[in-house]
């Protein structure tokens, strides 16, 4: 009896240090094959943008034979068509809800035509894993995945890109994807410039063809506004999950220095309102696909942070006393106050003044104040002029 419970003691612990060696062995040895997603998908997810402050629902479907592909924004609020087979360069288009002087709220198509030198390809949502390397076997959101990442250097920018992924094993089918990063690193500034993260769910390796039809009954015309955005509008996607040095952004970033006549002191600074830029501009276009009440654009603030932004919205709060006394309203109890004055009868108001297109209200303000103050302390009327403009 006591030789067999030895024996089948023996069994299990044999059995156990199997099972261990083989778990270590699979989360440990590294992988050669990249992960394959297959030719055609249809993914859900979301991006968050951590330094915009944005998290943004999509829905793709993607077809690599067919060279189409479609993007849903924000639940259907905006659609994004990439039409490679289209002749001769391929088109883009647009799908969004419009308000104009005359229309509320009416779905309208925009459409933006490829060129020899920018050929319009299907998006995916999915980065292209050249260059990315197995890194470890690692736990997220209850599932083992395999850690896949590509690190590049630009300059001063190092990027990471880390990708998780699990794959059927024994089976030849197309891997899942779970979690992206992208960590931008900027050694010039000594601190991270980028980030973005996108989690999918409900993969799926089958698409409906009816899925990439353009909605009946809408005209496609051009796209509104400055050409040079027109890009990023016409494919908001094509500009988070490339591993390239430059997107459209940051090529934009070009277009606005020019247009605002910037001149940086020297390149940690153009480097830092650049990083500005760039989480602006996502944040602009991401809250303008959002369906809301209103839209944002770009103007000359659009390389400001949001600390140098937050100045300009009047004065904070402190936390020592600004040495103010209560107004003593005894002392004007018995006063007969009139219902109304009008001191242009007295002759202690300059003529109004045309703002036009100062931005510096505030000096207006202050100069009409400045100017009555004057008046009741000398009796004389003194036309001031704001500088501020």
């Amino acid at each position: 009896m006591c030789n067999e419970s030895a024996l089948f003691r023996m069994w299990i612990s044999n059995i156990l240090a199997v099972f261990f060696v083989c778990a270590a062995v699979s989360e440990s040895t590294p992988l050669t094959t990249t992960p394959d997603f297959g030719k055609a998908y249809h993914v859900k997810g979301v991006i968050s943008l951590p330094y915009a402050e944005i998290k943004e629902p999509f829905e793709a479907w993607y077809d690599l034979q067919g060279a189409t592909s479609r993007i849903d924004y924000y639940h259907g609020q905006v659609s994004t068509f990439q039409k490679g087979a289209e002749k001769p360069w391929g088109s883009s288009y647009k799908i969004s809800p419009e308000t104009t002087e005359t229309e509320f709220n009416v779905m309208k198509c925009f459409q933006l035509n490829g060129t020899e030198g920018d050929a319009v390809h299907p998006q995916g949502v999915l980065p292209a894993l050249e260059g990315f390397k197995f890194l470890r076997m690692e736990y997220f959101g209850g599932m083992l995945c395999e850690v896949w990442q590509n690190v590049t250097m630009v300059g001063h920018k190092k990027n990471t890109y880390t990708l998780w992924v699990t794959r059927p094993e024994g089976k030849n089918e197309p891997a899942t994807p779970w979690h992206y990063e992208m960590m931008g690193y900027n050694t010039l500034l000594g601190s991270h410039y980028d980030k973005y993260l996108v989690d999918y769910k409900e993969f799926s390796s089958h698409v409906d063809p009816k899925a990439f039809s353009l909605p009946d009954g809408l005209k496609c015309g051009p796209f509104p506004g400055p050409g040079v955005e027109h890009q990023i509008l016409a494919n908001p996607m094509q500009d988070l999950v490339h591993t390239t040095s430059k997107g459209h952004a940051r090529r934009l970033f070009g277009h606005f220095k020019e247009t605002f006549q910037r001149r940086y002191g020297d390149e940690k600074e153009h480097e830092d309102r650049e990083r500005s830029f760039v989480h602006n501009l996502r944040f602009v276009h991401s809250m303008n696909r959002a369906g809301l009440s209103y839209s944002l654009g770009l103007n000359h603030l659009s390389d400001r942070s949001p600390e140098e932004l937050a100045l300009l919205r009047g004065s904070r709060r402190g936390k020592t006393p600004n040495r103010g006394r209560p107004f003593p309203q005894e002392l004007y109890e018995s006063v007969q106050v009139p219902d109304s004055l009008d001191w242009r009868l007295y002759g202690a108001v300059t003529p109004v003044k045309d703002q036009a297109i100062c931005g510096s209200c505030w000096s207006f303000a202050t100069t009409g104040a400045i100017e009555g103050a004057l008046f009741m302390k000398t009796g004389s009327l003194v036309v001031l002029f704001p500088s501020r403009c």
